[in-house]
This record gives structure tokens, sequence and C-alpha cells, in this order.
């Protein structure tokens, strides 16, 4: 489930009223079965919103009890005799109701960053960013002779005098490589185009390595996903880097788990007590017991409206409000005899008042009382209509609890006085952990949402990885301006490639291929090269055998040459070719249905479960198979026929996919039964070729899906995708398609 928006409509405007937000569990499903009951929260915008809302539950509450006494007063009424005080259509009008709007996650992945944006009064780098100046000075932070890491021969590098020739001669490292090292280092906006299998995370911790070791500069590293961030950050834990923080709690990586922020501040509190450490503790203890006087005035603010209750109820505001309406409820039983209603109840000032709430007419006997009140003030209630009953009990419900709602506002507003002292403290402790971090990282929201932390920090180096699949604003977001307690960012690094896919906007027409000017899937990084804007370019592959990097060689790189690593792979086991593409002409399931919106292809998936069954009897390792699709609804037919076919086999979905299943309407039950969590050794990894960007596999089973009449290839008809999907394996790929496609 997504977060939503709880929201006031009529029939002109909608008011956003409050935030719900469902916390994340690690397996599908989780969130419904906590014993607690669903994990939901929700966070209203404003004071007001807090009141109207627990006046209008309140307010509910008391329709929703005469509601249900009408209706079982309704189902036992047979020959349509017994009065009903009010029937249950006329009591639903009275209901207070709310729109709850479910929105997609970008929604609130984007909130931080749009707020990041609109508190920026300029754009740092400007001259470069904004007016493509790419020969301006090199960043002065870094001194004009720098040396490499151990590992490249402490090779001494002089930026103003750079030789590529003696670099290559020195070191490890390729031409293109030396190039690309020389503009990060030399450009405060560097740009390099990493092509698949080209060693983008290599080159990136490279740079991070040399700034970290001749600067006292921090780098603030930056990653559209979190297996993107996991992926550069436990390199650089494998270089030896120890000063190292991650923000944010999504990690997968056991690896990287002491290294979150939030470990490391837990032990910074655990192993030096500060006066921090004493506030926060103060401040906690003080929250708590907010928490339990607030908990204690809402169950009385949404108690319904009796007789006695809350607080003495109606019986007491009527003492207070002074007057005579309690006469309309009297009950005169001077001779010592007791008034009794049906089934022998007692009828006493309750009785009456709850018959008066439920709609019913005044009793004769009361009606005669009330006829001989001599007094022009009194205001006789059982002449008022149902509905004009149930706003009488509106209004005396607000005057009745107007102190408890004052008492409630001072301690919610104490309450978030604390919140606001418990987070000054928290960010107190955060930036003494940070202060001492040098490498910083984060995802693109994450790098929005704690702005100000990192800003407090002031890494004025901002690397991008996958700077191909960023938005532009998120890249933006994460730049820090001069402020007082904040230095400018100084060194923009964009590592990626604007050839593969590009950021996901969910809105077609936002994107550039709609033709509607919003281009918004268009990134920094390949607006500044199809600016012109000065590029280094990595050329050599180590990662596919070389008839498969011909594929990308032919239709998108045609200066990608080979590492002679990659022709050494052994041949494949089992198999006459190292690549193999299988035609069929059975349709897709569905063909033709134009409702669908995401496909899948039983007969594909079949094909490719026993693949893999015939792969792994072959010796290879579940590690070394993976299985590609366009479309997440052919996931979910694989993983079933992988489970109806190979008992002891099941298919692995990363957290994307998983997430993109479940906001599919179309799919069928997807409740993840057939897929498991990562780590299963008896597991076989399942994707999409979107969510599998970046990562590569040893072999490769590729299900294309679309087998139609029309000719529609969907997806495909991107060319970035397609240059995803022929990357990924690095010694076998096999491609099953329709077989009309297959020279398209």
């Amino acid at each position: 489930p997504n977060d939503g928006l709880i929201v006031l409509s009529n029939e002109r405007t909608s008011h956003v009223m409050a935030s719900i937000f469902v916390r994340k569990c690690d397996d599908p499903g989780e969130w419904l079965q906590h014993p607690g009951g669903p994990i939901i929260g929700v966070k209203f915008h404003h004071a007001a919103e807090v009141q109207k809302a627990i006046r209008d539950v309140a307010e509910n509450k008391s329709i929703n009890e005469i509601f249900q006494k009408n209706v079982e007063k309704l189902a036992k009424a047979t020959d349509g005799k017994e009065k009903i005080g009010a029937l249950p259509n006329d009591l639903k009008a009275n209901f207070k109701t709310y729109d709850v709007t479910e929105v997609s996650d970008s929604f609130f992945a984007y909130k931080p960053v749009l707020e990041s944006l609109r508190s920026m009064a300029s754009v740092p780098l400007s001259d470069e960013l904004v007016h493509l100046r790419d020969n301006g000075p090199r960043p002065d932070y870094l001194p004009r002779n720098v040396r490499l890491p151990a590992s490249f021969n402490r090779v001494e590098c002089d930026l103003e005098n750079w030789s590529h020739t003696s670099m290559v001669e020195q070191t490890t490292l390729n031409e293109s490589q030396s190039r690309a090292l020389q503009l990060a280092l030399t450009s405060k906006v560097a740009l390099i185009q990493g092509p698949p299998g080209t060693g983008k995370t290599f080159v990136g911790s490279l740079i991070a390595q040399v700034i970290r070791q001749n600067t006292d500069e921090s780098i603030l590293v930056i990653c559209y996903t979190n297996h993107a961030l996991d992926q550069f950050l436990e390199y650089m834990l494998r270089l030896g880097e120890e000063k190292l923080v991650r923000i944010g709690g999504r990690t997968r990586s056991e690896n990287l788990k002491k290294y979150e922020l939030k470990s490391l501040s837990r032990k910074e509190k655990t192993f030096n007590v500060t006066d921090a450490d004493c506030r926060m503790r103060s401040v906690v203890a003080q929250l708590h017991a907010c928490k339990e006087e607030m908990t204690k005035l809402l169950k009385t603010l949404q108690m319904p409206l009796t007789w006695n209750e809350p607080n003495g109820g109606v019986n007491e505001l009527f003492s207070t409000i002074g007057g005579n309406l309690h006469l309309n409820f009297e009950v005169r039983n001077s001779d010592g005899f007791v008034t009794l209603a049906k089934k022998n109840k007692t009828v006493d000032e309750e009785y009456l008042f709850n018959a008066w709430k439920e709609g019913k007419d005044c009793p004769s006997w009361l009606q005669d009382s009330i006829f001989w009140i001599d007094d022009p003030d009194f205001q006789n209630l059982w002449v008022l209509r149902h509905e004009e009953r149930l706003d009488q009990l509106h209004r005396w419900k607000d005057f009745h609890l107007e102190t408890l709602m004052a008492t409630l506002e001072n301690v919610n507003r104490r309450y978030d006085e604390l919140s606001a002292e418990k987070a000054n403290i928290s960010q107190e402790i955060d930036s003494l952990v940070l202060s001492e971090a040098r490498i910083i990282g984060a995802t693109t929201t994450g790098a929005a949402k704690y702005k100000e932390l990192i800003s407090i920090k002031s890494a004025s180096v901002v690397m991008c990885e996958e700077a191909g699949e960023v938005t532009e604003q998120n890249v933006i977001s994460a730049l820090t301006e001069r402020m007082e307690n904040s230095k400018e960012t100084k060194h923009l690094i964009l590592i990626g490639d604007h050839l593969q896919l590009r950021p996901k906007v969910e809105s077609y027409s936002l994107t550039k291929v709609s033709g509607n000017g919003y281009d918004l899937d268009v990134s920094l990084f390949e607006r500044l090269i199809q600016s012109g804007f000065k590029s280094a370019m990595l050329n050599v592959q180590h990662r596919m055998r070389p008839c498969i990097a011909d594929l990308i060689r032919r239709q998108t790189y045609p200066t990608l040459e080979d590492d002679p690593r990659v022709s050494k792979y052994p041949a494949v086991k089992g198999v006459a070719s190292n690549m193999l593409f299988l035609d069929h002409s059975v349709y897709e399931d569905g063909a033709g249905n134009y409702e669908i919106t995401t496909k899948s292809n039983s007969y594909e998936a079949s094909l490719c479960v026993e693949i893999v069954r015939y792969l792994l009897l072959q010796g290879y390792r579940h590690s070394q198979v993976t299985i590609l699709t366009p479309y997440v609804g052919q996931i979910l037919t694989i993983s079933r026929e992988m489970k109806r076919r190979m008992k002891d086999v099941s298919a692995y979905v990363s957290d994307l996919d998983q997430e993109t299943l479940l906001r599919q309407e179309d799919v069928n039950d997807p409740d993840m039964s057939t897929v498991v969590q990562a780590g299963d050794e008896n597991s076989i990894r399942c994707a999409s070729i979107d969510n599998f960007q970046g990562e590569e596999s040893d072999i490769v089973v590729t299900s294309l899906v679309r087998s139609n009449a029309q000719g529609s290839i969907g997806f495909l008809k991107e060319e970035q995708r397609v240059n995803v999907l022929l990357s990924r394996a690095k010694v076998w790929g096999i491609y099953f398609s329709f077989s009309v496609f297959i020279s398209d």
C-alpha cells in the first residue's frame, strides 16, 4: 500500500487536511499482520485540522450509536407498526466523511526535493549549470599536484600539465579512465559518461579517494536507488574507507548497517555521555508524559455525549449553562412509585434523554408536564425534528468539551515544542557524527530530506552516481548555497550514461517523448551533454563477452572496446552458442486486450523456467542466473511457473519490483507468496529491466513477452531500455521473442 492524503472536498475545491503514512516493513503484507494492528499514522497539517477531526469523530460516534440501535429495531420489526425514531438512511446523511486520496510514491519522494528547491535563493555553480560555461578555472580547493592512492603506485599528477601517456604507463588505468580522472579533478562540473560495464563505480571511487587523500573536503555521494548507493559505499569500504556515514535506513547490506547515521548516533550516545544526552533523556520523559495525557484527553473527547458522560455529560452541562432545559427530561415520582417502560425498564432522566436522542416522540405523561411550564424562556426540545436534535447534540458537545479542547491544545503545543527540541538535540548528535565523516552517502530523496543536517556538515563536493537516471531537480536540491552555517558546493561530479534508462516520470505528458516540452525525464547529465558541455567517456568495457558487447556496439556505442579479459571467458556449458535468440509464434496472455497495463506471456514463462532448470543441471549456481523481462506482470507469471515446475527453486524479486507489483491494479493477486527475500541460496533472481540497470549477471535469460497480431513491441520501443536489456549478461544471453520482432 502507498502513502496517501486525507482530502476535504466539495463541488468546487479540495483541501488537503492530513497525510497518511504506512510504515515500510521487510515482508510484503507484514504491516497488516502487526500485533498492534496496521502500522498507519495520520499527520495533520495544522492544529485546527486536529480539532475538526476530533469533533467529527466524536459526533460520528454519537450518530453511529443511534444508527446501530435503529438498525437492530428495524431488523426486529415484523408488522411494520413499531415506531422507529429515524430510519438508518436518514442518519447516514449526518455522518462526517472524508475522502482518502491514494497518491503515487513519487508525491512523497518529491516533497522534500520541492521544499528544498523552494528554500534556495540561487543555484550553486550557476556559471556551469545555468550559463553552460565549461572553460572556467579548476576547483581551487585542490592543490596543483595530487597523489594517487597506493594501489596506483602513489603516482603524482600535475593537474595543469597532465600526461595521459605517463598515466597509462605508470598505473593500471587505460587512456579513457585517465581522461575521466583528469576532467573530474580539473572541472567544477565534471561529466563522465560510462557505457555498460566500463567501470563507473571504479572510476567514481578513485576520484573520491584522490579528493579524500589530498584535501580536507568531505564528499556527499548521492544515488537514485538504495541499491546503487550501497554498491558504491561497499566499494569504498573494500578500499579501506572507515570515515563513512550512510544517511537513511533502507540498506540491504549487512556491511553498511553499522555505518548508518542512526547506528553511529546511537553508538555516540552510548559511549560519549554529553550534555545533549542528558537533555535528550529529560525531553523523552516529558514527551512520554505528554503522550499519556493526550491519550487520556482524546479518549474523553471521542466519547459520545450521554446523560452522565463524559465528565457529567448533559446533566452537568444543563447545570453549567443554567436555565430550565432539564425540565424536558424530568421524572417526578413524588408518590413513591417508579415509572416503567417496555420490558420493565426504569424511566429516568437518562432513559428520556436517550429516547429523545434516538428521535422518539415525547411520552404523553411528560407532554402534560411540559405543557404547564410557565416560563417564556423555556425551550421544548421534544418538538425538534431528529436532524435538529443531532445538531443540538453537536452544539452541546462543542460547548461541553471546549475546556477539554483548550487543554488538549496546550498539551499538543507542548508536545510539538518538545518534539522540536528532541529533533534539535538529535541533530546535534548527528552533526557530531557527520563532523568526523569524509564520505557521506544518501539517496537523492534522503539528501533533500536531510538537507539542513548535511548543510551543517558542509560537504562541498557532490558526486552523483548513475546520474543519467536522476532528475535535474534531485541533483540541484542536493547542492548547498553559501550561508551562515554552511559552505557553497564547490565541485559537482556527475557519472552516468544518458543512453541508458532516463529518470522515471509517472505522467507520460511530462516526458520528453510526449513532445509537450516539459521534459522532466531529461536528467541534468543528459541536458548538459546535449548542450555540448565538456565531458569524458569511458570506452573500455570489462563485463560482456565480445559477441554480447557487439549488440550494443552496433546499436549505440561504435567506439566501445573490449578489455582482453572478456575474451577469455570459458564457453557456456551445455549449449552450442554463447548467445541465442529464440523465436516463437505463441501470442501473449490477453493479446488484443488494451485495458491491461502490464503484460505477461505464459509460454515464454515456461520456457524460461525450463532453461533455468537445464542451466542448474549443468552445474551453474543459482546466483549466476537471472531472468529479465520488460514487464512486472511477467515476473509474477514466471515466479508462479517456477513454483509449479521446480519445487526446490524459488524466484527472488527485488524490493523495487515488489513495490511496482503491489501498485499494479490489473495484476491478479500480487501477494508475493511465490517469491522469496534476498539471500536464499536456492533462489533465482527475476527482475524487470527498469529495476536491473546498474546490475549484471553471468547468465541472463530474457523474456521479451510481446507477441500479438498488431506487431506492438510496447516498452521496447525505447532504445535506452533495449540498451540496458542487451548489456546485462557477462558470459551468455538467451532472448525469447515473437518471430516478427527479432529483426526489429
